[in-house]
């Protein structure tokens, strides 16, 4: 299991020191290089006559298939895949020490050995893609599902990591252009009936932050059985093609780390408590890198120093006070375009849950990279997010940040910029559009197999929205509620990010300053 710490954190005196920080609103913002599949990849229009009838088709037998997307073939040996929720007799999750109870492999092991083969057409030769062409990828690796609510949904999303024989040493592997790196996930799109947030989320947003996975839309059959659309991404680990920090030396205490704050699951530890009193989250931090088979003892206590430092610096009396204040143990622009883009997304889950943080060795810690937008943009089960105010300003951190005028005025002129060209209406409305015709006849063969899903009566309590009247009945009014849900926020940000001023005004702080 990974190691993992707690974020703990004192409410202390609070000073506000006033000095603008301005960025550059009158230029486009500098983009981060991102492919962009719907607009660079093979589209269907690019096939021969011949090819691209048979990518049109709506068939989704192995041997009539063909698509105008890359395909994913796996081969489990008709073998049960692990990590299925356990329920009891009653139909209820089975909990173990408040984490929810998996099946595993005949083995006893979390994963099964599977074969992955990959197909795509030749760069430069449009052809359509069907399961009797030769693979551009051919490999082994363990599988299990993975998740945590999505684990209750019919449609599965899996954890994949290439590995030799002994099943253990991972393999990396450079998949569809995406880097190498050994652990990839197959994200199965179900509640987001657009197939389309994570794809979205990721490549707009990963013009503004960097190390924001690589995703390309695909197509998947297991066993012979067609799967329907999903979406292949990058999983967060340290690597030249993925998190790009220095690699950990054993002989060393201080280290770059990845961490990951989470739900509590079966890869969890036990919590360190290295602050006292006062509680910000109860989610754990798990040391992702390095991982539990390098790193030392040293190491582990070096990154919890780390982030000892910075909460004592950001809950102190001088929190803001430029010789202690926590900026001088943070990358403040990562915080500032981690808020914006998940205040963008409605994100209810952004800081407390599938929150990563980062720090190079020698460098400061960075929030990132992003994960998750499959229950964004107002698809949050629980409850409707769409008339609701910030949603960032109570979250781990940005509680203490939102009291520095300096934050706050930073994070209102960086909104105005990213609007002004990555983050425009018309940006977004074309991109989301100009993606789902890139889907085309994909759409159709995807609910062929989950169109039930529409049905609010078919589908249980736990893989729809509350309440039924938030659920789509059809793929395109999906579509437009995505767009909609995405522009009317955007315009919400635009009338009330002054109001961020106010979480940093004295009369909002004073009540510390005695």
């Amino acid at each position: 299991m990974r190691y993992r710490i707690c974020a703990l954190a004192i409410a202390c005196l609070v000073v506000v020191f006033c000095t603008g920080a301005s960025l550059a609103a009158d230029r486009p913002p500098e983009r981060l290089e991102r492919y962009h599949q719907h607009e660079q990849a093979q589209q269907l229009g690019d096939l021969p006559a011949h090819d691209q009838a048979a990518a049109r088709s709506t068939a989704t037998e192995a041997e009539r298939f063909a698509t105008h997307m890359p395909l994913i073939s796996i081969d489990t040996g008709a073998q049960p895949v692990p990590g299925e929720v356990v329920h009891d007799e009653a139909g209820a999750t089975v909990y173990e020490n408040g984490i929810a109870v998996v099946t595993h492999a005949e083995d006893g092991a979390e994963s099964i050995r599977v074969s992955v083969q990959v197909r795509c057409a030749e760069e430069g030769k449009p052809q359509a893609v069907q399961l009797t062409d030769p693979p551009v990828l051919e490999a082994q690796a363990e599988m299990r599902i993975r998740g945590h609510s999505s684990r209750e949904f019919d449609k599965k999303g899996y954890q994949l990591r290439f590995t030799e024989d002994d099943r253990v040493t991972g393999v990396d592997v450079d998949v569809l252009g995406m880097g190498k790196g050994s652990n990839w996930v197959l994200h199965g799109p179900f509640l987001d009936k657009t197939l389309l947030r994570n794809y979205v989320a990721m490549n707009i947003f990963g013009e503004i932050m960097p190390f924001t996975p690589e995703v390309r839309l695909c197509e998947l059959f297991i066993d012979g059985q067609y799967q329907g659309v999903y979406l292949l991404m990058e999983s967060i680990r340290r690597g030249d093609d993925r998190v790009d920090i220095r690699k950990s030396d054993p002989k060393s205490a201080p280290t770059s780390f990845i961490v990951k704050r989470d739900w509590l699951s079966e890869d969890s530890g036990t919590a360190f408590d290295f602050l006292t009193d006062i509680m910000e989250t109860s989610s754990p931090l798990d040391i992702v890198y390095p991982s539990e088979e390098s790193i030392t003892p040293e190491q582990r206590q070096w990154i919890e120093r780390t982030f000892n430092t910075f909460e004592k610096a950001l809950y102190s009396y001088d929190y803001d006070n430029g010789a202690y204040g926590y900026w001088n143990y943070v990358d403040v622009d990562s915080f500032v375009d981690y808020f914006l883009v998940n205040e963008l997304a409605l994100n209810g889950d952004a800081g407390v849950y599938s929150t990563y943080f980062y720090q190079d060795l020698g460098g400061k810690l960075s929030i990132g990279p992003l994960w998750d937008f499959n229950n964004a943009f107002n698809n949050y089960m629980e409850r409707d997010l769409s008339e609701n105010g910030f949603l960032m300003i109570d979250r781990p951190f940005y509680f203490m940040m939102t009291k520095d005028e300096r934050f706050t005025n930073q994070v209102i002129e960086r909104w105005r910029e990213l609007r002004t060209d990555i983050l425009s209406d018309q940006h977004l409305k074309g991109y989301i559009s100009a993606a789902a015709e890139y889907l085309g006849p994909a759409i159709e063969r995807n609910y062929a197999k989950w169109g039930y899903s529409f049905d609010c009566e078919a589908v249980p309590a736990n893989q729809k929205l509350n309440p039924d009247e938030r659920n789509p009945s059809d793929y395109w009014e999906a579509v437009g509620q995505f767009e909609d849900t995405l522009l009317a926020r955007a315009a919400w940000m635009d009338r009330n990010i002054e109001n961020l001023k106010q979480y940093s005004h004295e009369s909002a702080v004073k009540k510390y300053n005695h």
